[in-house]
């Protein structure tokens, strides 16, 4: 495997689950802002050597802080704020994927997905 074949790889996957996320909350995802931050995966992925790249690319637990870093970074965590936080809140989403309710701890400052939230 080359080592832009790692990039490639990772790349297409963030943009899947990112195009995914935006799905499941049925919003029209901000296309720019997608290849920005695909972008800027593909830019911190270039500074990481071939070996830390393949590890990225098959431990979703090196994979997945990776992806929240880029979400958060890229600004992608400023595009429909408001009514991401306020969907969050609702039981509405509990069926959505698991990658879904990764971007969503994002927005919610928890670990996982928020099954639902009351206010006392």
């Amino acid at each position: 495997m080359q080592p832009s074949d790692a990039t490639q790889i990772l790349r297409q996957e963030f943009r899947t689950h990112l195009e995914t996320f935006y799905a499941d909350l049925n919003l029209a995802p901000p296309y720019h802002s997608i290849e920005k931050a695909v972008q800027h995966l593909a830019n911190t992925l270039r500074t990481k050597s071939e070996s830390d790249q393949q590890a990225i690319l098959t431990d979703s637990e090196k994979k997945w802080p990776l992806f929240k870093e880029i979400f958060h970074a890229s600004g992608l965590t400023r595009k429909h704020r408001g009514i991401i936080i306020h969907l969050a809140q609702t039981p509405l989403l509990s069926a959505s994927s698991e990658e879904s309710r990764r971007f969503l701890s994002v927005f919610t400052g928890s670990p996982s997905f928020p099954q639902s939230q009351k206010n006392p």
